[in-house]
C-alpha cells in the first residue's frame, strides 16, 4: 500500500529520535545475549585502525587546506575592438533598414566586425569572417543580404524563388536567426524569410515551401532531407549560400550535408564568366577543417578578423594567411567579461553550485544564469534535484495536509526556500523541438531565471542580459570554453563567467594562459556562505553545507526516479 503523508512524516520522526543501530562487523560481533550486541576491545591490538566513518568530519577550512595551489601565469591577451565608433548609416544602408535596426534591436552602431566585412559582402565578394563571441556576425550578412534584396527591380515576389541560404548548426540558431531576418524586413514586406529545422511537421514545411520563400535558413541535414524527397524545394535562384557557425557544423558532423549543399548549388549554377554565387562563411575559431571546408566552398575569398584585416586577390594567400591565424590563434574574448576558475573537492560541488546561484541572486535580484553541464542526464538531474531543494518551502515534518498540527507549531516547522521565485530551465538534444523551443523562448524573455543546459546552447545563440555563465563541467576543448562563455558579456555588456574544477583538472587554467586568456580564482568559501539561513551561529557555513547535502541525499533515497537519475548521469558522464 501506498505510504499516506502522515505515515512518512512518523516515520521520519522515529528514525530521528530512534536511529536504527548498525553493526560495524569491523569492530563488533554479534551473540544472541539480552544485550545482542558485545563490542570488543580492540585498544591493545596494533594493527586496528579506526574505521574511516568515526573520523572527525573535516571542516571546510581544512578541505581548502588540501587543495592544489594554482599557480598565476603571465597573460598577454589578445584584445579586439568591438565597437567601431561609427554609425549604421556610415556604410550607406537604407534609410529605413537603419532606422529599422534603432526601433527594433536599439542598434546605433557599427561594430568593428560589421565595418570590415561589410563593405566587401556589399561587392559581392566570397568572405571569410572570423571573430569573437558576441560581435555582430549575424548582422554582418544579414544587413547586405536586405539592403542587396530590397535594391531589386522589380520588386522580389515569392515565385522569384529562394535567393539567399542560410546553413546552421541547431535547431535553435536556426529559429533565432529567422527571427532576426523577420525584424530586418518589416519595412520590406515583400521580402519572405522562412526556415527548415528538425521537429517541425514535413506537411507544413512543404506547404510553406509551395507558397515561395525568399531567404532560407536551415539545418543542414533537413536541408538535404527536402533536397531529396521535396520538388517544390529548389535552390536555381541561391545567390547567396552562409555557413554560420562553420567550425560547429563540422563538429557534429555535417560535412557530407554541407559538401551535398554546396555541390548540388554549384551543379543548379548557370554557366558563363561571371560568377552568380556568393559565398560567406563565419567562425569564432579556426581549424583545420574550417580552411578546408573555405577551400571547397568559397571562389577568390578575403579573410576578415577583427585583429587584422587580412585581404587577398589569390588563393594562395588567403590559405597562407589563414594557416597563420589558425597557428597563431589565441582564444579571445570580450574586455568586459570577468573569468573565474574555482577549484573544490568534488564532493562540495553540488553545495557549491546552489550557493553560487545564491550569490549571483543576491548581488543582482533579476540575475539569469546559464549553466553548462557535460550530458543530457546529468541536465535532467540536476534541474529535477535542484527545483525540489531549493526552490520549494517545506514543512519540516511534511505535514502540510494534516489538519490542526502545523497551526500549533508542535509537530512542523516552516522552512524557508534559498532561492524564493527563481525559476529553473533546462535545455538538452533529447526534448522535442516544440519544447525546446518554449523553453528557449521563455528564458530569453523572462527577467530572472537559471537555464541547466548541454552545449546545444552554447554556440551563436544571443540570449539577452545573461549574467553569469557557469561550467558545472570542464568543456572538452579548448573551443568549446570560449563559445560556452560566450553566452554572456555580449555587444558590449559585462558578464561573468565561472568554471569548476576538481584537484585533478587544474592544468586546464594553464592551457586557457596560454591561449592568452585570464582567470582569476576564487576560494570555494565564497560560494558556500550565501547557503546560511540563520546568521551568528559558530561554523554557520559548515552547518549549512551538511543541512544542504543531506537534504540532497534524502531527496534520492526517498525517490526511486531521482536514484535512478543520478546514477544514470553520473555513469554517461565518467
Amino acid at each position: 500500500a501506498k505510504e499516506t503523508k502522515r505515515e512518512k512524516s512518523l516515520r521520519r520522526k522515529l528514525k530521528r529520535k530512534f536511529p536504527v543501530r548498525e553493526i560495524d562487523h569491523r569492530i563488533e560481533v554479534y551473540q544472541p545475549s539480552s544485550s545482542n550486541v558485545v563490542k570488543r576491545t580492540f585498544q591493545e591490538d596494533e594493527q586496528f585502525q579506526e574505521p574511516q566513518q568515526r573520523r572527525k568530519k573535516k571542516k571546510l577550512s581544512e578541505m581548502s587546506a588540501e587543495l592544489p595551489k594554482v599557480e598565476r601565469k603571465e597573460v598577454n591577451p589578445l584584445k579586439e575592438s568591438l565597437f567601431s565608433g561609427q554609425p549604421m548609416s556610415a556604410l550607406g544602408l537604407h534609410a529605413h533598414l537603419v532606422k529599422n535596426l534603432d526601433d527594433q534591436l536599439q542598434i546605433k552602431e557599427l561594430t568593428s566586425i560589421q565595418q570590415r566585412a561589410i563593405p566587401s559582402i556589399l561587392e559581392q565578394k566570397d568572405v571569410l569572417i572570423r571573430s569573437q563571441t558576441g560581435s555582430g556576425k549575424t548582422l554582418a550578412y544579414a544587413l547586405p543580404v536586405v539592403q542587396i534584396l530590397q535594391n531589386i527591380r522589380p520588386k522580389l515576389t515569392r515565385d522569384c524563388g529562394i535567393q539567399a541560404l542560410v546553413v546552421a548548426p541547431t535547431r535553435e540558431l536556426v529559429i533565432q536567426t529567422y527571427e532576426l531576418f523577420v525584424k530586418l524586413l518589416k519595412p520590406f514586406t515583400w521580402i519572405i524569410p522562412g526556415y527548415l529545422c528538425g521537429g517541425e511537421k514535413r506537411k507544413s514545411e512543404k506547404a510553406r515551401l509551395r507558397k515561395g520563400i525568399n531567404i532560407m535558413i536551415g539545418t543542414p541535414g533537413r536541408l538535404c532531407d527536402h533536397l531529396n524527397h521535396t520538388q517544390s524545394f529548389q535552390l536555381d535562384s541561391v545567390k547567396w549560400l552562409i555557413l554560420d557557425e562553420a567550425d560547429r557544423l563540422l563538429e557534429l558532423g555535417y560535412e557530407k550535408d554541407v559538401r551535398r549543399i554546396v555541390d548540388c548549388l554549384n551543379e543548379r549554377e548557370c554557366e558563363g564568366e561571371s560568377k552568380s554565387r556568393q559565398t560567406l562563411l563565419l567562425s569564432a575559431t579556426l581549424t583545420p577543417a574550417v580552411e578546408k571546408l573555405a577551400g571547397l566552398a568559397l571562389n577568390d575569398p578575403l579573410f576578415v578578423d577583427n585583429t587584422e584585416s587580412a585581404r587577398s586577390e589569390f588563393k594562395e594567400d588567403f590559405s597562407k594567411v589563414v594557416q597563420e591565424a589558425i597557428s597563431g590563434e589565441k582564444l579571445v574574448v570580450p574586455d568586459t567579461m570577468k573569468q573565474i576558475f574555482v577549484v573544490l573537492p568534488p564532493k562540495l560541488r553540488l553545495a557549491a553550485l546552489s550557493g553560487l546561484i545564491a550569490f549571483e541572486h543576491r548581488r543582482k535580484t533579476d540575475a539569469k544564469l546559464l549553466i553548462f553541464l557535460a550530458t543530457q542526464d546529468l541536465v535532467d538531474f540536476h534541474h529535477d534535484i535542484m527545483v525540489e531543494a531549493l526552490t520549494r518551502k517545506v514543512i519540516e515534518e511534511e505535514d502540510e495536509d494534516i489538519e490542526g498540527e502545523n497551526e500549533s507549531g508542535d509537530d512542523g516547522e516552516e522552512k524557508e526556500c534559498l532561492l524564493k521565485g527563481v525559476r529553473f530551465f533546462k535545455l538538452h538534444g533529447s526534448m522535442t523541438q516544440t519544447e525546446r523551443k518554449s523553453v528557449f523562448k521563455e528564458f530569453r524573455n523572462c527577467k530572472s531565471g537559471v537555464l541547466l543546459s548541454t552545449d546545444v546552447a552554447a554556440r551563436g545563440l544571443d540570449v539577452p542580459e545573461v549574467d553569469c555563465v557557469v561550467q558545472f563541467t570542464p568543456p572538452q576543448k579548448l573551443s568549446d570554453y570560449v563559445h560556452r562563455i560566450g553566452r554572456t558579456a555580449r555587444a558590449g555588456r559585462s558578464g561573468r563567467a565561472v568554471i569548476f574544477l576538481n584537484p585533478s583538472e587544474t592544468k586546464f587554467v594553464h592551457l586557457l594562459n596560454e591561449k592568452g586568456l585570464i582567470l582569476l580564482q576564487d576560494e570555494f568559501q565564497k560560494y558556500l556562505k550565501p547557503l546560511v539561513m540563520k546568521k551568528n551561529k559558530p561554523n554557520a557555513a559548515n552547518e549549512a553545507v551538511s543541512d544542504l547535502q543531506h537534504k540532497y541525499e534524502e531527496l534520492i533515497a526517498e525517490d526511486q526516479q531521482m536514484k535512478e537519475m543520478a546514477s544514470k548521469g553520473m555513469y554517461f558522464y565518467m
